[in-house]
């Protein structure tokens, strides 16, 4: 009998782990199970013993201590997806015709949120509000307690759910938020920023054969959905199985 798997991942990625398991489970008769949480919350519970065969991380300083502490199998850790900033909106006004179509300039977003409540995420607790906040200082407005034109909520989810309250006109979020039938979605540039990007890797005490699933994240379908949810995949030729279905 094939064994389930335990997928990690960050709530951003939820919509499209549950999307491709359910495609693995199609081909393989494998379960997967995802649970999501930040990345550093993720590598704590599995260094205290919790189930995770894969995991799909946010590159950077917790996921380099984790491949160093052993926490995850740095041999098995490649770049998987790469994810974009969105400035979404729900007015009545907001239809895409008054948004250019392509990333949108400095000159574009000061035009579209002047006059308008804006959320953000944390900018210490969320690498999209982070890039918001910079962002928004290139084109002159200060995320302070002394601006009530932004507010700012704990992740992009509660950006979204600020949208769906009437609390703001306007927010930032990943690009798999914008997925959601936003009125006005619009692509922001990365500016001088490096790429927001995940790895995927192996835990450190897989209970599961993990290559197989490995392989099929870069299979045709798994790419297919993953841009479907709004997620650039990245490929690399080092990764086994390739482009390969």
């Amino acid at each position: 009998m094939t064994r389930d798997l335990v997928v990690y991942g960050e709530p951003t990625l939820e919509k499209a782990l549950r999307s491709v398991g359910r495609l693995w489970q199609g081909r393989s008769g494998a379960r997967v199970n995802v649970f999501v949480a930040p990345t550093g919350l993720s590598y704590a519970q599995i260094d205290r013993g919790a189930r995770c065969d894969v995991i799909l991380a946010l590159a950077g300083a917790d996921t380099d201590d984790a491949a160093r502490n052993k926490i995850i199998r740095a041999d098995t850790m490649r770049p998987a997806l790469r994810i974009g900033l969105a400035l979404v909106g729900t007015g009545p006004d907001m239809g895409q015709g008054t948004a250019p179509k392509a990333d949108a300039t400095l000159e574009h977003i000061s035009r579209l949120i002047a006059g308008k409540r804006l959320a953000i995420a944390n900018p210490d607790r969320d690498p999209a509000g982070a890039r918001a906040v910079e962002l928004l200082r290139k084109i002159g407005v200060v995320v302070d307690d002394g601006n009530k034109a932004v507010a700012v909520a704990e992740s992009t989810a509660g950006v979204v759910s600020l949208l769906a309250a009437d609390k703001a006109e306007l927010g930032i979020v990943y690009s798999t938020d914008a997925t959601a039938g936003f009125k006005l979605a619009v692509a922001l540039p990365a500016l001088d920023q490096p790429p927001i990007e995940y790895v995927v890797a192996q835990a450190r005490d897989l209970q599961s054969d993990t290559k197989p699933f490995m392989t099929f994240l870069q299979s045709a379908a798994a790419k297919a959905a993953f841009k479907s949810a709004g997620l650039a995949p990245i490929d690399d030729a080092r990764a086994p199985g390739g482009d390969g279905d």
